[in-house]
């Protein structure tokens, strides 16, 4: 990963405001009312790190945005049903719990997110070169 990666990466990092709660860093990301019921929201870092947002019931999720199958980033505008979102892409379908692909291996990465006067908190998301590009 170049150091030109690395500090766009870090310049949109940047742009949110970031607290620490019990040693964990999280970013202050939106607000709370901007999280719709079943429609996803996708938070743009860079090309390699995107977070989708979902809200089902009171719960708010967050799940990577790029689907593992085919490295699409998607999954913000799949169907959300019963604690699980299905890639429109592809048909995968994954917990939104767990990350896992029902019927596969795959896993969406899952990140940390609550609410806090009337703000979404993430967990601050680090900067990983996906496994499949790290021998080019």
């Amino acid at each position: 990963m170049s150091e030109k990666e690395i500090g766009r990466f870090e310049h949109s990092i940047a742009s949110f405001e970031e607290i620490t709660i019990e040693g964990k860093s999280y970013l202050r990301i939106c607000k709370s009312d901007e999280v719709f019921q079943k429609k996803g929201k996708n938070i743009y870092f860079d090309e390699d790190v995107q977070v989708a947002l979902f809200r089902e019931g009171s719960k708010i999720y967050a799940v990577s945005n790029i689907c593992p199958h085919q490295y699409a980033a998607v999954i913000c505008d799949g169907l959300i049903e019963e604690g699980t979102v299905t890639c429109p892409l592809h048909g995968w379908i994954y917990s939104l719990d767990s990350g896992k692909a029902l019927g596969s291996n795959a896993r969406l990465k899952t990140y940390s997110i609550f609410e806090l006067d009337g703000f979404v908190m993430l967990e601050k998301p680090e900067k990983n070169t996906p496994l499949w590009l790290r021998n080019f």
